[in-house]
């Protein structure tokens, strides 16, 4: 998902299945593996599929590439010290009943996505304005028993809502910025080509989106002033950058040899 969401999420040319397993072997996956991933997305209606065999190819749905507009906005979003708060946090209240469990779990994991987390059982807290998104998942998944407002963080009786423990810094942040400080270093002395920097992005992107699963991206203004994942968003947005180009080119390589009719459909953002 993230090879093909970051090369190909904005556009509708097809793409021959014999390219995508060659860029995905190229980061580590296994041919057996690519063809069942890309089975399974067809199945979940992620990906369209035309031809089957040697001459299978496959495309974003349409309903695919809108969502991935809004989830690579909210991934680029993330940990970003320029997105300023405006000192009220968004609350949802929610009942869904046990014989719908599979929805439950759906909403909450949206809602997860979406930088919720639950203080009190089924209330949910984000320091973001995400009126509009809550609405949008409640009427996609036909939830109708939930409240959504807004509060002014000076508004509450008691104590801030707790997402996030801040005693704890997450150590996996100190250990991205580590491993993309050896990136960077490989990077400025030449020692990756083409296809070393094309999965060097592909890695750092898969990382990086992981981050928001875990974490409701509390304001700086909330968070200790050594708090780790600025540092990690530097040196992410720094490799993300200085890949741009290298891995333009591997992509276009392998589309050269493979599918030159796809060349067109490639687009590789400088910056997240």
């Amino acid at each position: 998902m993230t090879l093909l969401g970051e090369f190909w999420r904005k556009t509708d040319l097809w793409l021959p299945a014999r390219a995508i397993v060659r860029l995905a072997e190229d980061v580590g996956l296994t041919r057996p593996a690519v063809t069942t991933a890309l089975s399974r997305l067809a199945g979940r209606g992620v990906l369209e599929n035309d031809g089957g065999g040697r001459a299978s190819r496959y495309r974003f749905t349409a309903a695919a590439r809108d969502r991935l507009v809004i989830g690579a906005a909210q991934v680029a979003e993330f940990g970003d010290p320029l997105v300023r708060w405006d000192r009220r946090w968004t609350a949802v209240a929610f009942s869904v009943p046990e014989s719908e469990r599979e929805i439950r779990e759906a909403f909450r994991a949206r809602l997860k996505w979406l930088g919720f987390a639950p203080v009190y059982g089924a209330l949910w807290f984000s320091p973001r304005d995400r009126m509009a998104q809550v609405r949008e998942i409640a009427e996609g998944y036909g939830v109708e028993d939930f409240m959504a407002f807004r509060v002014e963080d000076d508004g509450f009786e008691g104590r801030r809502p707790v997402i996030i423990d801040t005693a704890a810094p997450p150590r996996r942040y100190a250990e991205f910025a580590a491993a993309n400080e050896v990136r960077l270093e490989r990077l400025r002395s030449g020692a990756l080509d083409a296809r070393g920097g094309f999965c060097a992005r592909v890695e750092v992107m898969d990382e990086w989106r992981s981050f928001p699963w875990d974490d409701p991206g509390m304001p700086y203004e909330l968070l200790p002033a050594d708090w780790p994942l600025l540092r990690a968003r530097e040196t992410f947005v720094e490799v993300y950058k200085a890949t741009a180009p290298l891995a333009e080119a591997h992509v276009q390589a392998v589309l050269d040899e493979l599918a030159p009719e796809a060349r067109a459909g490639v687009v590789v953002p400088s910056a997240p």
